[in-house]
């Protein structure tokens, strides 16, 4: 959907236009990508959230912290948001890398959002307050997300459920459940593991 590999099979559009005919670096001007293991610059949290800004809006860097889950982790640093962090996430945990990656889409509030994964590292507590926020920020935005995780993808307009690379079904987090298929069962065997 970024456009870094053309489709084997079929046509993805935006809107009534292909992708293929738009150009790929106006196209992702209007992304925000939340990969499971994305890049940390070798710079500030700051200009980490905000790679491409030349000045920081403070407001906007406040709010994308507060809604990753991280602004209080990164205030109780000496340095704050000016704190230097590695290319490899140095002095970060996964689920803060996460964190920040999920902060720096929210800080470019694209209209389009791709989340792959996105919050697999971080604990339960977490990810149900960023999932809560998000929730919030989704509003008006195209958002794909690919998981594994419940939880995830449940507030979701559509849910396209794939078995061995094909679509076995799709439909909102109730109308799967009353159909008890492959959904059925993952839901199923995820509340049977978490009990």
């Amino acid at each position: 959907m970024l456009g870094f590999y053309p489709p084997v099979e079929g046509l993805i559009t935006v809107g009534e236009h292909s992708l293929q005919k738009i150009s790929f670096k106006e196209w992702r001007r209007h992304c925000g990508v939340v990969m499971q293991e994305g890049f940390i610059f070798n710079d500030t949290i700051a200009h980490n959230i905000a790679p491409d800004a030349e000045m920081i809006d403070r407001e906007r860097l406040l709010y994308a912290a507060e809604m990753a889950n991280i602004r209080d982790f990164i205030e109780s640093l000496p340095l704050k948001y000016n704190t230097k962090i590695g290319s490899t996430g140095q002095g970060l945990s996964q689920g803060q890398k996460q964190r920040i990656l999920i902060a720096r889409a929210i800080y470019r509030n694209p209209n389009y959002l791709f989340f792959d994964e996105a919050t697999n590292a971080l604990d339960t507590d977490n990810e149900r307050v960023i999932q809560n926020n998000l929730d919030k920020f989704f509003k008006g935005k195209t958002v794909v997300i690919v998981a594994h995780r419940l939880s995830t993808v449940k507030n979701a307009d559509n849910i396209v459920v794939l078995k061995e690379g094909i679509i076995t079904e799709n439909g909102t987090h109730e109308q799967l459940i009353s159909r008890q298929g492959d959904y059925y069962r993952l839901v199923k065997n995820q509340l049977e593991l978490n009990a």
